[in-house]
């Protein structure tokens, strides 16, 4: 069956649905356990129903779908999905939980057949789409499986859930140095589930358990329930060791982890194991942003630059939650809402088939900074405030479907952007705690190769580094001076030289921006009676030759930051009238070359479409905005289509929308 089958056949479904007189459906509460599962380990369901009799279990994963009955006479529910040696056996990824029960009328709407060589899921003895089509991506399936279900017109509860298989892990996060008798703490995390047991030995270095060789100390301990994942620790006595040099092993089954501990004789006298507390991550250094304050706005500017043709749709609208940040790139962008609750749901858009996927639903500690390039998608992952739950990444394949998290190491992430497999992050480099050195705790640029899986730092300038935007083989930030004076940095990372744009007195450069062969950033000048801006102007610095240029434009307090294709450079004004519009400007002629309307707000752009975002605070309403462009221009002086070059942008510097919306709402 072809992927475009599910659609026809989903249509013609909804239409024989809306025929049918329904109840309402009545509640259904369930939770898969342990929603990460190690391979080797069971995997249960339980929860409870207003109707009982029966519930169906649809298990959707990459190359894996089934659904089961399980019988509840009073209303409540809890079954093995998978022993031990089936979960060892399943592939690692993420899997979709589908629950659904027999509503008020006692029977199922949907149930399966088998048609030839695929499973068929049917309403009513009407095939609606196979649930192996193997051309259609399982994430799809399982949307479609649940919009089905969540249509009004079936009575039948259902919820959604996701599991994720794993291999299991065990990780040292901490290892002590010490002095005989000293109690000394080693901790870690794990993907164990919490009361998950694991033993422990510590024995000399030159000693071979394995061959019978004295274990010093041995005993078990349990897997204690964290945020993202979860934690143990253990407390060692050494007052009955030497000062010798030891490890340290731990085992669950067989998954080991190993470290390797010195004992000090106690004539030297040996700093404090630096730890990563609660208190330590929140004793940062307080920054004093030389960002500008928001300045007064201008009437619009009345040139007739000619007027680009555009169309806008609006994609997403919502008033119980508020849109935090978006990206595009290609034919698809993502945006993240943060809920009432305080949840993050994050979602893709389709722009060519105008569909929507939900990639992350009620999740907490996510995101204020994200971004979107090729086949990945990138988000922050907040800390949960349990000293042993480390920040980290998440990423999500788009081709597959699967979320993974990527650890950082000892630092924060506070702003990321993305091209290709690199990812570029700011965030406080936690690195100089392990010397002690707590004043040299700053804000740095990190770089993250998704392919390889390692991170490295990019910086060592003094001042706090933010803001990056990556593309075109370089990587350009912000540093903040301790005053009206920000630099740019640009960093090539095929030699690993630094090219360095100073601000002349009484200005500040801000978030910059890679794309086409350029790096542009707009440039403050500071108004000494309000602190703010009077005027903002737009500088290009050409890649490689880091030629600079500034823009001819009229004065303006409030220009957004830029993005450029190569041929162009776009930026967004804002009006005492509220209204706003993107100015297009081309480099070759020195000029403004045509304008369109923005729908929204903060905007990102790739290709000849244009994502913006509006929040509407009085209202409590967020909404996500579409904008295509032809470039034809209607002035007179300006007709028949804009440069080639504008057509098809090329790479922009995602995470624009992120950084301007979390500086909108005070924060770095």
């Amino acid at each position: 069956m072809k992927k475009k089958h599910l659609n026809i056949i989903c249509f013609a479904a909804a239409i024989l649905i809306l025929c049918v007189a329904v109840t309402p459906a009545a509640a259904l509460t369930a939770q898969v356990i342990p929603p990460i599962l190690p391979k080797g380990l069971p995997l249960s369901i339980s929860g409870q129903t207003d109707n009982p009799g029966e519930v169906a279990v649809w298990i959707i994963g990459k190359n894996y779908e089934e659904r089961r009955i399980i019988t509840t006479t009073d209303g409540t529910f809890t079954e093995e999905l998978f022993p031990p040696e089936t979960t060892s056996g399943l592939p690692s990824g993420q899997y979709f939980l589908i629950i659904e029960d027999t509503g008020p009328d006692g029977k199922f709407a949907l149930d399966t057949a088998t048609d030839g060589d695929h499973t068929m899921v049917n309403y009513q003895d009407m095939p609606l789409f196979a649930l192996d089509d193997p051309e259609t991506m399982y994430s799809d399936t399982a949307m479609a499986l649940s919009e089905a279900l969540n249509r009004p017109e079936i009575d039948d509860a259902a919820m959604k859930m996701v599991f994720i298989v794993e291999e299991p892990w065990i990780r040292i996060d901490q290892t002590p140095t010490g002095h005989p008798g000293d109690l000394l703490r080693f901790a870690g995390s794990t993907n164990m589930p919490p009361g998950s047991e694991m033993s422990y030995d510590i024995y000399l270095v030159s000693a071979n358990p394995h061959e019978g060789d004295e274990v010093a100390e041995s005993g078990t301990i349990e897997v204690v329930k964290g945020g993202s994942q979860n934690y143990w620790y253990v407390d060692v006595d050494t007052g009955r060791l030497d000062s010798e040099t030891y490890v340290l092993t731990l085992a669950s089954g067989i998954h080991t982890a190993t470290t390797t501990f010195i004992l000090c004789d106690n004539r030297f006298t040996l700093p404090p194991t630096p730890a990563i507390t609660v208190e330590t991550l929140r004793d940062e250094p307080e920054v004093v942003s030389s960002q500008p304050t928001e300045p007064e706005l201008f009437p619009a500017d009345t040139t007739d630059y000619g007027t680009i043709a555009t169309t806008d749709e609006l994609i997403y609208t919502t008033d119980n939650a508020m849109i935090w940040c978006s990206a595009i790139d290609g034919d698809y962008f993502t945006w993240a809402e943060k809920t009432e609750d305080e949840e993050t749901n994050i979602f893709l858009y389709h722009i060519p088939t105008g569909t929507t996927r939900t990639i992350v639903e009620s999740a907490r500690y996510l995101t204020f900074t994200m971004d979107i390039s090729g086949d990945h998608i990138a988000w922050e992952k907040l800390h949960t405030g349990e000293p042993t739950v480390p920040r980290g990444i998440g990423l999500y394949t788009i081709s597959t479907g699967y979320i993974e998290d990527l650890p950082v190491d000892d630092c924060t992430i506070n702003q990321i952007a993305m091209d290709g497999d690199l990812i570029a992050f700011s965030g406080l480099d936690f690195s100089p705690l392990k010397s002690d050195d707590k004043h040299n705790v700053k804000k740095t640029i990190f770089l993250y190769s998704i392919a390889n899986r390692t991170q490295q730092v990019l910086c060592k300038q003094p001042g706090h580094q933010i803001e990056p935007a990556i593309g075109d083989g370089y990587v350009a930030w912000r540093t903040e001076c301790g005053g009206y004076n920000d630099t740019i940095t640009i960093y090539s990372l095929t030699d690993r030289s630094q090219f360095t744009l100073s601000p002349p007195d009484g200005a500040s450069y801000a978030q910059p921006s890679v794309g086409g062969g350029m790096v542009v950033a707009p440039l403050y000048y500071k108004d000494p009676e309000t602190s703010g801006p009077y005027k903002v102007e737009i500088v290009a610095t050409a890649l490689p030759g880091m030629e600079t240029t500034t823009l001819s434009l009229p004065e303006t307090p409030h220009r957004s930051a830029p993005q450029s294709d190569g041929g162009c450079i776009f930026w967004s004004e804002r009006y005492t009238d509220s209204s706003s519009q993107v100015m297009v400007y081309d480099i070759k002629s020195d000029t403004i070359i045509g304008t369109f309307a923005l729908s929204g707000v903060e905007m990102d752009l790739n290709n000849n479409h244009l994502i913006s975002t509006n929040i509407d605070e009085i209202r409590g309403v967020s909404s996500l905005w579409l904008t295509t462009f032809t470039g034809e221009t209607t002035a007179e002086n300006e007709a028949g289509a804009l440069p080639a070059s504008m057509i098809g942008f090329g790479v922009m510097a995602a995470g624009i929308v992120a950084a301007v919306v979390f500086q909108k709402r005070g924060g770095k």
